[in-house]
């Protein structure tokens, strides 16, 4: 099993902005040659965004030595409902954004872009007639988008399992919007956020993130490594303190990816620091998160290592 470890730079939001600023923190500090972008860092808003912020990133990639393996959906998109809004002409907005997404990842070599693809309002979650229609309209989305993604030359399409109820949040809601790549599509596939198995409601295996890695695992691209408890979605770092109040062990995530039948994955470190913690302090967070998973891939034998 080949694992490869990477961060998304959800990290820098608000104190490295600037593809400068944050890729030799990365490379020089984290010692980590794998990216995934977020678009809260640069939003593809209109084509010169996406023009400028791909040119900026592409050049930094280059200098430091970074590879820009995907890009992501941020705190910004997450707080709209995106592909499922309740009104046509803002899931038309969205569609576009993603296409301009798509684009952008392009353009900096990346192989994926996805995210977070919507939410229901209330209203449409509890009827069940405009239910169904928003969610059939989600799968039709998303099999636009795979077919911009290979035209472009991506491999995913990225759809995040998440957090609340009216998201793509259980086992169920997620294999209805996967789908495998064909000659003319991406593949529509899951990045399995280990943290996101907290949504009211659920029990039982749904609510166990290695039930998630055995199932998905070998169909998988790519896993978001967080450390988090069974309350909430935290993105916690992986230091000492936070390790003994979550759940995510690094043996245990491998093992079951492992157990699962999992041949290659790309794992991606999503920590997202409180705004008011000191800059420092992020800086060692992240770095000691890297160490522990690094440390654990080693003693696996499946990558570790710088990147």
């Amino acid at each position: 099993m080949q694992l490869q470890l990477g961060i998304n730079t959800c990290f820098a939001v608000k104190r490295w902005p600037r593809p400068e600023d944050w890729a030799p923190i990365v490379r020089d500090r984290l010692g980590l040659t794998l990216v995934e972008h977020s678009f809260d860092l640069v939003e593809p808003n209109d084509d010169d965004h996406v023009a400028v912020g791909a040119a900026a990133l592409a050049e930094a990639a280059q200098r430091h030595g970074l590879t820009v393996h995907s890009t992501f959906t941020g705190l910004a998109a997450y707080s709209a409902n995106l592909l499922l809004h309740p009104e046509p002409a803002a899931r038309a907005a969205a569609l576009a954004w993603f296409r301009r997404a798509i684009t952008f990842t392009a353009a900096v070599g990346g192989v994926a872009t996805g995210g977070h693809v919507g939410a229901f309002s209330v209203a449409d979650w509890h009827d069940p007639k405009r239910r169904e229609d928003r969610w059939t309209g989600l799968k039709a989305a998303l099999r636009e988008l795979s077919r911009d993604a290979a035209a472009a030359g991506l491999k995913y399409v990225l759809v995040e399992n998440l957090a609340a109820a009216r998201e793509p949040s259980t086992r169920a809601m997620v294999r209805e919007l996967l789908s495998p790549a064909e000659h003319d599509h991406a593949a529509v596939g899951l990045c399995l956020d280990v943290g996101h198995m907290c949504v009211a409601g659920t029990s039982g295996d749904e609510r166990d993130p290695y039930v998630w890695l055995r199932e998905f695992g070998p169909s998988t691209p790519e896993v978001q490594l967080q450390q988090s408890d069974a309350d909430g979605d935290h993105h916690w770092p992986f230091t000492p303190e936070r390790n003994r109040e979550g759940r995510i062990d690094a043996d245990r995530v491998i093992d079951a990816l492992g157990e699962g039948g999992t041949q290659q994955c790309t794992l991606i470190l999503e920590v997202i620091p409180a705004f008011e913690q000191e800059d420092d302090a992020v800086l060692d967070d992240l770095a000691r998160s890297v160490d522990y998973w690094r440390e654990a891939l080693t003693r696996a034998g499946c990558g570790g290592g710088r990147g």
